[in-house]
This record gives structure tokens, sequence and C-alpha cells, in this order.
């Protein structure tokens, strides 16, 4: 049984700064946030407009007042809910998913109509997808760990080549 000495009235408890290997202290090697395209930030604009419309023949006044608030509400909601690519400390996240870049293959850049094929008529039913409509470009990458059942990652963004070069980079740090 080993024993701590007491620190004594005078010491105060400090916390160890964490090591650099820390995945969590580590800045990522890319990040991107799958936001709305302009069409679709219209709509949601508009949709908020809309229930202040509503409230017109009520109170002009509450019917402003709502429609501003249903218009902030909209936009945080379509922030809040666009999903973040990231590759930090070794781990590809893709929304709320993650994987080791370890155990991904080859990130293959898609654009045009290999991008349009790859989510269309060659549609992976056992990959896992995170395409947004508005993004013409992504990327798709092989899962390599065999108790795995998915196929593969699928994923829109903006910044294919930045997106394939940081998981290139997560893989090689291994």
């Amino acid at each position: 049984m080993s024993v701590t000495p007491d620190p004594g009235p005078n010491s105060s408890p400090r916390k160890q700064p964490a090591p650099a290997s820390d995945p969590a202290q580590q800045q990522p090697l890319f990040r991107e946030r799958l936001l709305p395209g302009p069409g679709a930030w219209i709509v949601v604009v508009a949709l908020g407009s809309i229930v202040g419309l509503v409230m017109v023949p009520i109170d002009l006044t509450l019917a402003i007042v709502v429609g501003i608030v249903c218009v902030v509400i909209a936009i945080v909601l379509a922030v809040a809910y666009s999903p973040v690519l990231e590759v930090a400390g070794g781990r590809f996240r893709l929304g709320r998913a993650q994987i080791e870049a370890s155990l991904l293959g080859e990130p293959e850049v898609l654009r045009g109509e290999d991008w349009q094929r790859t989510i269309g008529q060659d549609f992976e039913p056992l990959a896992h997808h995170c395409v947004r409509g508005w993004a013409r470009t992504g990327i798709r990458v092989e899962v390599l760990d065999t108790a795995d059942p998915t196929s593969a990652w699928v994923a829109s963004t903006r910044r294919p080549d930045d997106l394939a070069l940081a998981l290139r980079s997560a893989q090689h740090s291994d």
C-alpha cells in the first residue's frame, strides 16, 4: 500500500498540462461545416417569415417580432444541423460518426460526372453517406476494416483536395 504525501495547507492542487500527443489538444488537419447553399438560405428565411406573415391579421407588431424570432431560430437550426467533416488526432469525423484514419484506404476525389455517378447510379447501400445536394464535389474512402460492415465513406465537401490530403497525412502519421 502506497501513501501519497499530504500537499499541505499552502499548496494548491495543480492540474498537469496535457501532453502534446493528446488528440483533444491537437489542431485539426481539416475542418469544414457543410452549411447550406444560397437557395437553402432563401428557403430558411422565407419559412421563418411566413410564420410572421400569418400573424399579421392579429397584430402587425406581434407579426414582425414573431417573424424575426422565427427567422433567427430557422438560421440557428440550419447551422446546428449542418454536419462537420474533421480530420484530427488520427480520426476522421463525419457528422456524428468517426473512424480511425488508419482503417481507411486511399481517398478518391470526385467531381462532376464521377460525383454524380457515385451518389446516383453507383450508389453503395453499405457505405456511410453524408451527402448534401448543394455540394458538387466529394470524396469516397474505402473502409479497410474487415470487421466493419460499412464498405466506404462517401462525403460531400466543397474542398475535396484538402480533405483527401488531410486524410493521407493522418494515415501516414500513425
